[in-house]
C-alpha cells in the first residue's frame, strides 16, 4: 500500500474511492476505521458501514472482532432496510396516523418476504379465481412475488403506486395479446391497493411500507431528521454500486452532517440491478465528496485474466484492449498474500475447454476434471467454483453425488428456491403433517418414503421406497399412521435390515409421544425438538449433513417469524366475537381449515400451507455462510454476489440462453421501473438487446475478475432440454477467441 494512499485514507474526508474487484478498496476501508478508533478515539458506536445486503458486512463483523482492534462500542453494520425498519419502530407514535394507520396506538408487525405473502396470497386466490391472470400463464406464487416486487421497487424509487404500474405499461410489447397483459398489471394493481389496504388497517408493516415510511414521514419529519442524522459522525459505504436510490438519496442528504465519509464503488459491477441496485446513483456521489480516487493495483485477477477482461470489453463495446505487463499487479499483502498471480502477458489465456456432446457427459468431465486438480495438483476444493446460469435439482444432484463418490466435499446454494423443494425442509414438513393429524393434511406417500430417506441415513431409495410402502397407512383407520418395525414380515424386515427397522423405531416412536402430549407446540418449537432430540442424533439424516442443518435452521426461524407476525393479531381480533368471522376470513381462511381447531393449531396448519404452496424464502443469513473446504456450486449471480475470489471456476453449459435472458416476470421489470428509465418512453427490442449485452460483459468480468488462476468452460451440444446450444455467451468467447488468432469452438 502507498504512502499516499494510506495518508488519504487517514484522514476526516469525504473520499469516493473506486477501483476493479480485487483492487483492496475494503482493505483500506477497514484502514481508515482502525485509524478512527485508535488515533482518532473515536467511539465505535458513531461509525457506521452501510452494506447493500446484511451478508456484505460479513468481513466487517470477521475483521472487527480481532484482538487488535480497541476495545469499546462496536462499530455499526447495517444495510438501508434495516435502518429504516429501526426508525420506523422507534418514531411510530410520530407517524402512525399521519400516515393513514387505522389503530395509530397499535404496535406495528413487521412483515418477513414470508408473512408478506401470505397476507397477499388471498388476494390473488381471489384474482385467479375470477381468471384476471389467465393471459400469463405463470405460477400463482410468482405472481404473488412479482406484485410484492412492484410494491417493494415503486418504494425503492418513490413511486406511487399508480405511477409505477403506469411505467409497468411501458414495458408490455404490441400484439394480440397485449390487451390481456394490460389487464393483468390492472389486476395486479388492484391487489397492490388491497393489501397496502389491508397493511394500515391491521398495523402490518412490509419492506415497501417501511421504506415509504422512511422516506416520507422520518426523513421529512425535522426530529426525527435531525436525530437520525446525529446518530453517526462516520460513514463508510460498501458497494455503492449495488445499493439502491433510496440508499443513495439517504447518503446525499448525509453527507454534510458527517464528520467523514468513505464510499466505495466496484467497477462494472451492478449485478444487483434485479433487486433495485442503482450503480448509475452510486456515480452522483462521487461529485459530492471531496476527493475521488481511483485504484489500479490488482491483488486477485493474474495478467493473463486481465487480458482476458480487455478482450471481452472489446468484443463487446468495440473497445481496443491494450496490453497488461507484470507491472499492472501488485504483490499482495496480509490476507491477500499468496494469491497467484499467474504467468506474463504473453501467455496463453488461462481458458480450458471441455467440450461434450450430451448434458451429462459435461457434469462427468467436470467431476472428473476436478478430482484430478484435488488429487494431483492439490487444490483445495474450496478454491474450486462450478458456476451455471441457473442450477436445476438435476445439476445438483448429479454434481454433488458425483464429488461425494470420490470423497470430494460440495455445497450449494440457490437462495432463489422456495423452501419445500429442500429435501430437508421437506421431510421436516412431511414430519409436521405426521405428527399433527388434527390438521387433515396428511402427507401423500411419495413424501413419506422421500422423509424417511432423508431423516434415517442406513436407507437408500430402494429400501426407503419398501418401508414406506409398508408402513403408511392411506386409508381407513391406519390413514396418517406409521406401523412398528416389528409387525413386518420378517422377509420385508430382513431386506430393509434390522439397523434401519432400529431407527425407523424410534422415529415412529418418538411421533406417538409427541401426539400423546396435552399441550400443542407451536411448529416452530416442534421442528427444534424433532431436529434436536432425534434428526440430529447419529445415525439419522441431520447428524453429519451441514446443509440439512442449516436448512432446519432457517424453517424454525422462518414458522417463528410467522407465528410472532400472525398469532397476535388472530388473538386480538378473536378476543371480539363480532370481528372473530372476519379476522378469521382475512388470516387464515377457515373455509380449507378444519372446525374447532383453536388459533395456535390454526397458526401451525396456515403455515404448513403456506411453505407447500412454493413461497419464497425469505434471506437467512445462515445460506450465506461459506463454507471454505467443499466445492461451491450456484447459479452465477449468486457466486458474484458473495464478494469472494476462487483459483478455479467451471462454467457450465456456456451455449446456454440462460447467461444473459431474464427470468419471465410479466408483471414486473427491473428497468423500467427505475428513476433511470424515461418515465413516457416505451420498452422496445432494442433496448432489451442492450441491456441484456451489458449485463452479459458485467457478469463475465464479474466472474474473471475473481478468479486467481484459471477458467474450464464446460460445453455440451446438447443442453439440458435436449435442444442445441448456440446461446451468446458462446458466441462471445468465439469472438475473443479470434482476436487472439485461436481456433473458435465449434458451433453443433
Amino acid at each position: 500500500m502507498s504512502s499516499s494512499i494510506l495518508s488519504t485514507i487517514q484522514q476526516r474526508n469525504k473520499l469516493f474511492l473506486t477501483g476493479p474487484f480485487g483492487s483492496g478498496k475494503s482493505r483500506l476501508a477497514l484502514e481508515r476505521i482502525r485509524w478512527l478508533l485508535g488515533q482518532e478515539r473515536v467511539r465505535g458506536d458513531d461509525i457506521l458501514v452501510l452494506v447493500p445486503q446484511r451478508t456484505v458486512g460479513r468481513p466487517y463483523w470477521e475483521a472487527l472482532s480481532r484482538g487488535d482492534v480497541p476495545p469499546g462500542p462496536p462499530v455499526q453494520i447495517a444495510t438501508v432496510a434495516g435502518l429504516a425498519r429501526n426508525a420506523v419502530a422507534l418514531y411510530w407514535p410520530l407517524l402512525a396516523q399521519e400516515a393513514g394507520f387505522a389503530q395509530p396506538g397499535k404496535e406495528p408487525t413487521f412483515l418477513t418476504l414470508e408473512t408478506a405473502q401470505f397476507h397477499m396470497a388471498r388476494f390473488v386466490d381471489a384474482a385467479i379465481d375470477r381468471g384476471d391472470f389467465d393471459a400469463i400463464r405463470v405460477e400463482r406464487n410468482r405472481v404473488i412475488s412479482q406484485i410484492l416486487d412492484n410494491l417493494n421497487k415503486a418504494a425503492l424509487h418513490g413511486f406511487s403506486l399508480d405511477e409505477a404500474y403506469r411505467r409497468l405499461r411501458l414495458a408490455v410489447p404490441q400484439g394480440e395479446s397485449r390487451a390481456a397483459r394490460i389487464n393483468a398489471l390492472e389486476a395486479a394493481q388492484a391487489i397492490s391497493r388491497e393489501f397496502r389496504a389491508l397493511c394500515l388497517q391491521e398495523s402490518l408493516v412490509d419492506f415497501s411500507l417501511w421504506i415509504q415510511l422512511f422516506n416520507r414521514h422520518v426523513l421529512t419529519h425535522p426530529w426525527s431528521r435531525t436525530h437520525l442524522f446525529r446518530s453517526y459522525r462516520h460513514l463508510v459505504m460498501e458497494n455503492s454500486e449495488e445499493d439502491t436510490f433510496t440508499a443513495h438519496q439517504l447518503v446525499k442528504a448525509w453527507l454534510p452532517h458527517l464528520e467523514s465519509a468513505l464510499i466505495l464503488q466496484d467497477e462494472d459491477a451492478g449485478f444487483r440491478v434485479f433487486l433495485g441496485a442503482d450503480p448509475a446513483g452510486a456515480e452522483e456521489l462521487a461529485e459530492l465528496c471531496d476527493q475521488r480516487l481511483r485504484l489500479e493495483e490488482r491483488w486477485v485477477t493474474p495478467p493473463p485474466l486481465q487480458r482476458l477482461e480487455q478482450l471481452v470489453d472489446r468484443a463487446i463495446r468495440g473497445r481496443r484492449a491494450p496490453k497488461v505487463t507484470e507491472s499492472q499487479v501488485t504483490e499482495p499483502e496480509g490476507d491477500a498474500a499468496g494469491a497467484s498471480q499467474g504467468e506474463a502477458s504473453e501467455a496463453a489465456l488461462p481458458l480450458h475447454f471441455q467440450s461434450h456432446r450430451f448434458y451429462p457427459q459435461m457434469i462427468r468431465g467436470v467431476v472428473d476434471e476436478i478430482q484430478r486438480l484435488v488429487v494431483e495438483e492439490g487444490v483445495e476444493p474450496g478454491q474450486i467454483a462450478v458456476l451455471a446460469p441457473f442450477v436445476s435439482d438435476a445439476l445438483r444432484f448429479s454434481l454433488q453425488t458425483g464429488l461425494a463418490e470420490r470423497g470430494i466435499p460440495s455445497a450449494s446454494h440457490r437462495p432463489s428456491r422456495p423452501l419445500r423443494v429442500e429435501p430437508a425442509a421437506r421431510a421436516l414438513l412431511t414430519l409436521a403433517g405426521l405428527a399433527h393429524p388434527i390438521w387433515q393434511k396428511l402427507p401423500p406417500p411419495a413424501d413419506v418414503t422421500a422423509m424417511l430417506q432423508v431423516a434415517i441415513q442406513a436407507l437408500d431409495p430402494v429400501r426407503a421406497h419398501l418401508l414406506g410402502r409398508v408402513v403408511y397407512g392411506v386409508r381407513g383407520e391406519r390413514a396418517g399412521q406409521l406401523r412398528p418395525f416389528a409387525g413386518l414380515k420378517p422377509a420385508v424386515q430382513q431386506r430393509i435390515t434390522y439397523r434401519a427397522g432400529e431407527r425407523y423405531d424410534r422415529l415412529r416412536t418418538w411421533l406417538e409421544a409427541y401426539r400423546a402430549e396435552p399441550e400443542f407446540t407451536p411448529l416452530d418449537q416442534f421442528f427444534a425438538r424433532i431436529f434436536g432430540e432425534l434428526l440430529s442424533q447419529p445415525g439419522y439424516g441431520f447428524h453429519d449433513d451441514p446443509d440439512a442443518a442449516r436448512i432446519a435452521k432457517q424453517l424454525v426461524q422462518s414458522a417463528r417469524n410467522f407465528r410472532w407476525a400472525v398469532e397476535s393479531n388472530l388473538e386480538e381480533s378473536l378476543a371480539d366475537p363480532q370481528a372473530a368471522g372476519a379476522a378469521e376470513e382475512r388470516s387464515l381462511d377457515p373455509a380449507s381449515a378444519p372446525q374447532g381447531l383453536s388459533p395456535a393449531h390454526r397458526v401451525g396448519r396456515a403455515y404448513l400451507e403456506l411453505v407447500e404452496s412454493g413461497a419464497l424464502g425469505a434471506l437467512y443469513l445462515p445460506g450465506w455462510q461459506e463454507d471454505q473446504s467443499a466445492v461451491f456450486i450456484a447459479p452465477a449471480y449468486t457466486f458474484l454476489m458473495r464478494n469472494r475470489a476462487v483459483d478455479i471456476q467451471f462454467w457450465l453449459d456456456v451455449g446456454s440462453g440462460g447467461w444473459w435472458e431474464r427470468l419471465y416476470q410479466p408483471l414486473t421489470h427491473p428497468y423500467v421501473l427505475s428513476n433511470r428509465w424515461p418515465p413516457e418512453q416505451a420498452w422496445s427490442d432494442l433496448d432489451e438487446f442492450q441491456h441484456r449485452q451489458s449485463m452479459l460483459r458485467r457478469l463475465v468480468l464479474g466472474l474473471v475478475r475473481r478468479t486467481r488462476q484459471r477458467i474450464y468452460l464446460g460445453m455440451s451440444d446438447y443442453g439440458e432440454s435436449g435442444l442445441e446450444q448456440r446461446g451468446p455467451l458462446l458466441t462471445l468467447i468465439n469472438r475473443v477467441l479470434v482476436q487472439e488468432k485461436r481456433t473458435p469452438i465449434p458451433l453443433p
